[in-house]
């Protein structure tokens, strides 16, 4: 009888560690330099507060909001949430509302690491511009994690609805899981951008080709973040997607459930990097001029398609048995 309330106890201490852990690489990613950039023979550090003020003092003005909003004001605003909640005795109602915002929203922090990601691929093999990453980049993906960790625990605490166990899900669901499929491939092989500048070699990026791309130039860490939450995550939200349908529609056991899908989208990132993309295309003119490729289209049809596949699936969610 005494093991959950021992339990929550654990569940709520790990929490607050975890927050503690994230505040302190959260402080320290806003001191620390994200890359050392080079444009010509000169070189300068990259950090989060000089991305907003190189944004700032062109003008983009919206852009900068966004980079403040996402990347600066938000981590922060997340940790509190995240520990009002964990310090309630209950999480009732309205702060199960915070916490489903903070867990949709949680992802978009990473804005600026995804624009490092993209300026690091795009001065891979470059003479007149290069970039090389700094402690910076390490210390803000931790702090992110580690805030993301926290709510996906505070979450499973909730346990799951057993709204699943009868569910049928619709037909035309997979419809919309086949265009997800070809959408999801052309975002990932297909270039989303070429170099186009006669001072540099030009060169054109998909998705697939920034992996190596970074793993070849020493950005480890940078390569394996694409990896996971580009390639891995939404590959892996899809296939449970794919197989939880259809194992429902065949009246068969789902070794895996709608709420793992939910789970892996959540970390699913396209849409983070086609923002940082988009900012990119605005503020890297000064870096090289660049040309958009069909890679961008099909991401945009990939982010619609992903929309229109969970609006399927709620409202499957609401049916009665």
């Amino acid at each position: 009888m005494d093991n959950a309330p021992t339990s929550a106890g654990h569940r709520r201490g790990l929490v607050f560690c975890l927050l503690a852990a994230s505040l302190a690489c959260n402080i320290a990613a806003l001191l620390t330099p994200f890359m050392d950039l080079r444009v010509g023979f000169s070189s300068s550090p990259y950090s989060l507060l000089n991305s907003v003020d190189m944004l700032w003092g062109k003008g983009l003005y919206v852009l900068a909001g966004l980079v403040v909003a996402f990347s600066v004001v938000f981590p922060f605003a997340k940790l509190v949430i995240l520990a009002c909640i964990t310090a309630g005795r209950e999480i009732g109602p309205h702060r199960r509302r915070w916490l489903s915002a903070v867990e949709r929203l949680g992802k978009w922090s990473m804005l600026d690491v995804f624009l490092v990601c993209l300026i690091l691929t795009l001065t891979s093999g470059q003479l007149l511009v290069g970039a090389a990453p700094l402690i910076g980049i390490p210390l803000f993906v931790v702090a992110v994690l580690l805030s993301m960790i926290s709510g996906e625990l505070l979450t499973a605490s909730l346990g799951h609805a057993r709204e699943e166990a009868h569910m049928r899900p619709p037909a035309s669901a997979g419809f919309w899981l086949l265009l997800c499929a070809l959408a999801l491939a052309g975002a990932l092989g297909a270039p989303f951008l070429r170099i186009d500048d006669w001072k540099l070699a030009n060169q054109a990026y998909s998705v697939l080709t920034i992996v190596p791309t970074l793993w070849k130039e020493d950005s480890i860490l940078s390569a394996v973040i694409v990896a996971l939450f580009l390639i891995i995550a939404p590959v892996g939200a899809w296939l449970t997607s794919a197989r939880w349908w259809w194992c429902r529609r065949a009246d068969l056991p789902a070794p895996l459930s709608h709420a793992h899908a939910k789970l892996m989208r959540r970390w699913s990132m396209l849409d983070v990097f086609g923002l940082a993309l988009a900012i990119f295309l605005v503020e890297g003119e000064y870096l090289m001029k660049t040309e958009v490729r069909w890679g961008a289209l099909f991401l945009v049809a990939l982010l619609g398609l992903q929309k229109a596949f969970q609006f399927a699936l709620d409202r499957a969610l609401t049916r009665p048995a």
